[in-house]
């Protein structure tokens, strides 16, 4: 299994795997390779393998799309969501139609649709081209670098392609659309979950990575099972998510990337109750709530909820836990029985830590104190 890859704000690992498949970087940038590269680097100082289908190369890429070609089925897709080809800009919704024409859209059903947005990085992109034998190559405008002032709708423009498109796409059961780049923020139109959830009913996994603009107004799905909402989770969309019908849902996964020093304010704290008290979601098993630097107020409200003896695994890595959360963490005999807890950069001190580390293992739980001391 890969280890999560977090450079910045959020997991990487969509462009390595994503439902279960190995991701083909269907239409390879200079800035495409760059995240492959970053990534590459990432597992090497973690000491884990390195896949070959991450590792950038010309005529190794073009050899992974023709054999994609000849099994579609057998690779997540990735698509971007716009790019400079062909002496014009081309977008999600045309990366689509291009597949679906190719391969034909029952053929596959796993994609990843996401990496920069920003047209000045595209441009510069196309400045810098990649002089090599490969499937797609971004050539520099004539004229120069024209600016189409369109960045903020870029994303919700490929949420709206991709619902416009379902019929296309019959056997689509694993979709991740949004930012991969995080070194970028996006903060441009509202980013509709419920129009992918609606067009979609045999989709089993979403992640959606949307930092200032998700939108949660879905009323339910029958067949979603996992589900990762990446960007700022504000009151009302935490309780849109406790309010809408999962049943059969098992992995949840809330990021937030509030500003450090942010604290829970009654609304919020009222919105997860709502979640944790929820019964919507009875098959959920695993939690994760990440980036949140409210964390220890959560676990307060999570240890004395019904979700709590519910959970096999819960993840609160990346969060500002503190003595106070890890305090509580002690206290709830619910915790104990947890199959797994993830605690990775934290705000515990090392007393602290260490104290957490043997008080679960000795109750055979697997926790993960790694990477301390978190300070932002």
């Amino acid at each position: 299994m890969t280890p999560e890859i977090v450079l910045s704000l959020f997991p990487r690992d969509q462009i390595i795997e994503f439902g279960g498949l190995p991701v083909l970087d269907a239409v390879p940038s200079r800035v495409s390779w760059e995240l492959r590269e970053s990534a590459a680097a990432e597992l090497e100082r973690l000491g884990a393998p390195v896949p070959p289908h991450l590792a950038p190369g010309e005529d190794d890429d073009a050899a992974r799309l023709a054999a994609a070609l000849g099994d579609p089925g057998s690779v997540a897709w990735w698509l971007p969501l716009v790019a400079w080809e062909d002496g014009a800009f081309r977008y999600a919704d045309d990366y689509l139609e291009g597949l679906v024409e190719q391969v034909g859209g029952e053929a596959f059903s796993t994609l990843v649709i996401g990496g920069t947005f920003d047209h000045g990085r595209v441009e510069d992109d196309a400045g810098k081209p990649i002089n090599a034998p490969r499937p797609r190559i971004i050539l520099t405008p004539p004229g120069g670098d024209p600016y189409v002032d369109d960045d903020d709708v870029v994303l919700s423009h490929a949420v709206e392609a991709l619902a416009r498109r379902a019929d296309d796409l019959p056997n689509l059961r694993a979709l991740f659309i949004g930012e991969i780049d995080d070194d970028q923020i996006f903060c441009g139109a509202e980013v509709g979950v419920a129009a992918l959830l609606d067009a979609f009913p045999g989709l089993v996994e979403l992640t959606v990575c949307a930092q200032f603009a998700m939108r949660f107004r879905a009323s339910g799905h029958t067949e979603l099972r996992r589900l990762a909402l990446h960007g700022v989770m504000v009151t009302d969309e935490i309780a849109n998510v406790a309010a809408c019908r999962l049943p059969a849902l098992e992995h949840l996964e809330l990021w937030s990337t509030e500003d450090f020093g942010d604290a829970q304010d009654p609304g919020e704290r009222e919105a997860f109750g709502e979640l944790f008290w929820s019964g919507t979601m009875p098959r959920l098993r695993h939690l994760g709530l990440r980036e949140f630097t409210f964390v220890d107020d959560l676990v307060e409200q999570l240890a004395t909820s019904p979700l709590l003896p519910r959970l096999d695994s819960l993840d609160l890595s990346h969060s500002l836990l503190t003595g106070k959360g890890a305090q509580a963490l002690i206290n709830a005999e619910g915790f104990r029985d947890l199959t797994r807890l993830v605690l990775r950069r934290h705000c515990m001190d090392a007393e602290t830590t260490e104290t957490i580390r043997r008080a679960f293992t000795e109750a055979g739980v697997d926790v993960d104190v790694s990477g301390g001391r978190r300070t932002g």
